[in-house]
């Protein structure tokens, strides 16, 4: 089963339509994401990615585009452990 995209998670925890999720979303632009959704989105990123975030990691989200820069740097590091 391929991860849920990274909009698609942001979208459903906050309950809002995908296409209101852009690189610029964060807890500063969308009133819906409160610190427990804070959590609630790296919880679920972890879970569909198959990845661990520090607390440090997870503090320092503060858009869609942090977390998928933080996504892609957690799966390359996986590969190059796995080579």
């Amino acid at each position: 089963m391929a991860a849920a995209s990274i909009t698609s998670i942001v979208a459903t925890v906050l309950g809002i339509p995908e296409t209101a999720v852009d690189g610029e979303t964060g807890p500063a632009t969308e009133g819906e994401w409160t610190s427990l959704r804070h959590l609630q989105i790296a919880n679920e990123v972890q879970r569909e990615y198959a990845i661990t975030l520090t607390g440090r990691e997870i503090r320092s989200i503060r858009s869609v585009s942090d977390l998928r820069e933080l996504v892609a740097q957690k799966q390359d590091g996986q590969r190059t452990a796995a080579q």
